[in-house]
């Protein structure tokens, strides 16, 4: 029905189309529930993009980043959980950064980010853009 869709649609129109006529900040709300009703239908493929989508907004937004931080590592969590292995680490390169603009463990991410990117080349997979 339309119910399954719903999560699909709030995620396409709210990270490609609305923040070109709305302010960012207005996305963050409706990903979240983009994400609730994913999880409630089923759908955690399109419940995760929405999560993914709302963490990079909240960082883009200007929240501090230790909010962020705290958000990203509960988001990480959710997509262990999930066994949404592409978006944990999504989020994890997300969370590797704000780690290292707040100066924690700069040089774990530094190897983390790495890590990230030597797997992504040797498996020709699109994560090394989130990093370039």
């Amino acid at each position: 029905g339309m119910r399954s869709s719903t999560s699909n649609t709030i995620f396409v129109t709210q990270t490609f189309c609305y923040h070109w006529t709305s302010p960012l900040q207005d996305t963050i709300a409706p990903l979240l529930k983009g994400y609730q009703v994913g999880l409630e239908i089923g759908d955690t493929v399109k419940a995760c993009f929405c999560l993914v989508g709302r963490m990079y907004y909240l960082f883009f937004t200007g929240r501090t980043l230790d909010s962020i931080q705290k958000e990203l590592e509960a988001a990480a969590n959710v997509m262990t959980q999930l066994k949404q292995d592409e978006n944990e680490l999504k989020i994890t390169i997300l969370l590797s950064s704000v780690k290292k603009l707040r100066g924690l463990d700069a040089e774990a991410s530094d190897k983390m980010l790495d890590s990230i990117l030597a797997s992504a080349a040797e498996t020709r997979n699109n994560l090394s853009a989130y990093v370039s």
